[in-house]
């Protein structure tokens, strides 16, 4: 993604308001894991912190890549017209209202897979538990969530497609674009259908639709370098 990136002109090269608000707001949000984790008191509450680190980081590493993806589109672009604050406003409100049940989410999967479900790791209190009634509930939630996100990025994608002869985007830059665009409407592809397998209970269906995403990651890449390549011709 770096190399890729580098093909772009100094566009970004000032630091917008909304930026540095998104910067808080992101901030704010790895602060509010941090301080949902007590301070221990005795070695057994220091264990139980412990379980929650796998939990804890994954989430914080899905915020860094939406703070990540969003700072690549300032730095590209440069541009932070009305529609795209309010559209960078949105994506920081999903952020925000997601952050909680991205760790609820993982932490429950975390145990899950690690056998500790359970558990009673409080002294009498289990951590974490859901029904298996309420488990594709929980995970309609978070794809409809992850399709939220990648609805906000498909249309700032959008958005600068139309101002391609304000920003006087190259042919290499265009075909960049296009391929963000399409990783976006993939991935927004990805938490519609998982929604909507795990609205009919189709568990292992959406563990499936989530598996693809690799794949298409490294499909797209493929297809973006040949497209590159051609251009070079």
């Amino acid at each position: 993604m770096s190399k890729i990136r580098n093909h772009f002109g100094q566009r970004g090269s000032n630091v917008f308001r909304i930026e540095a608000l998104s910067d808080g707001v992101f901030a704010i949000s790895v602060t509010l894991l941090i301080m949902s984790l007590e301070v221990p008191k005795t070695y057994q509450e220091l264990k139980n912190i412990m379980w929650q680190f796998l939990p804890f980081s994954i989430t914080v590493s899905v915020i860094f890549l939406i703070w990540w993806q969003q700072n690549n589109f300032f730095r590209s672009y440069g541009l932070a017209d009305s529609k795209i604050k309010l559209l960078n406003l949105l994506l920081l409100v999903v952020v925000l209202f997601y952050v909680f049940p991205l760790k609820f989410l993982f932490s429950i999967l975390f145990y899950a897979i690690t056998g500790l479900g359970n558990q009673n790791l409080h002294e009498g209190e289990t951590v974490y538990s859901i029904s298996q009634q309420d488990f594709p509930g929980l995970i309609v939630f978070f794809s409809v969530g992850y399709f939220l996100v990648w609805l906000i990025f498909f249309m700032l994608y959008g958005h600068i497609g139309r101002k391609n002869k304000h920003l006087k985007l190259s042919n290499l830059e265009k075909i960049i674009l296009q391929s963000d665009k399409r990783d976006a409407l993939f991935q927004m592809s990805v938490g519609l259908l998982a929604s909507f397998a795990a609205s009919l209970n189709w568990i292992m269906i959406c563990q499936i639709i989530f598996l693809t995403i690799p794949m298409w990651l490294i499909i797209n890449w493929l297809f973006t370098r040949k497209l590159k390549s051609k251009l070079k011709m």
